[in-house]
């Protein structure tokens, strides 16, 4: 597992958050259904191995087991008390298993399936971790995942950008900018959902009540009173774009 500080933190703070997650989760349960209808699509065979990364509290997970009822699933997830609850919502048919998704050590492949609903752009090295998974695909093999794309969050940038104020949003790749593994077939379509909320309060409470309120590497708070002079900006309602790439990283 990485040990850097925001790995730390990324997976203590979705941890104390995992009770609250599924109330706060609108966006994740319809980009997690989207996906699953995608994977349902790809008629991975009748016993297929299924590895799924950051399982979160199960959204994408209940689909699998439903879809592909004789698979063996391992459910993965940086936070235990997420994993836990994805025990409570499916039962214990799958595997489950503590793990940073970007560095698999111990998993044995092969694996028919690997998928994975926003988790990915939380890898410190997107790269490097998209190439290790798609070494843990049987030939033919498919890696289905959701992500972040560029345009996430754009409306909330902006807002920085008219105040001069320095945003901690992460840059995620746009869809020429994913890093696809070098001798594998690939795939991407993309998609914008937006979301609103009731005010800018209303945004940043949402996140803090999924758990993934860390910034990008680097940033520093606000002050409070640049704090208040962003969220007075915006509290006259907000939507929020999600741009998401469903990508697939095909083994030859």
């Amino acid at each position: 597992m990485i040990t850097d500080g925001r790995k730390d933190r990324i997976a203590k703070s979705f941890s104390s958050h995992a009770g609250a997650y599924d109330a706060a989760a609108d966006v994740q349960w319809l980009i997690a259904r989207r996906l699953a209808e995608r994977i349902e699509c790809s008629r991975p065979g009748q016993r297929p191995r299924i590895l799924e990364i950051g399982c979160g509290t199960g959204f994408l997970s209940a689909r699998l087991k439903d879809a592909f009822p004789e698979a063996e699933l391992v459910l993965t997830d940086l936070a235990p008390s997420m994993l836990e609850r994805a025990r409570a919502r499916i039962g214990n048919g799958p595997r489950y298993l503590v793990l940073d998704g970007e560095l698999p050590d111990g998993l044995e492949g092969p694996f028919d399936l690997i998928v994975s609903s926003l988790a990915f752009q939380w890898f410190v090295d997107l790269k490097g971790g998209l190439a290790r998974l798609a070494g843990l695909l049987a030939p033919g093999g498919r890696l289905m995942f959701a992500t972040l794309g560029k345009k996430t969050f754009s409306e909330w940038r902006d807002a920085h950008a008219a105040l001069r104020l320095p945003c901690g949003t992460p840059e995620y790749p746009g869809p020429d900018e994913l890093p696809w593994p070098p001798g594998f077939g690939h795939a991407l379509e993309e998609d914008l959902v937006r979301q609103p909320y009731a005010d800018g309060h209303d945004f940043v409470r949402s996140l803090k009540a999924l758990g993934a309120g860390e910034p990008a590497p680097g940033h520093r708070p606000l002050s409070p009173g640049a704090f208040r002079r962003l969220l007075a900006s915006l509290d006259h309602g907000f939507t929020a774009t999600y741009h998401v790439l469903y990508a697939e990283v095909i083994a030859p």
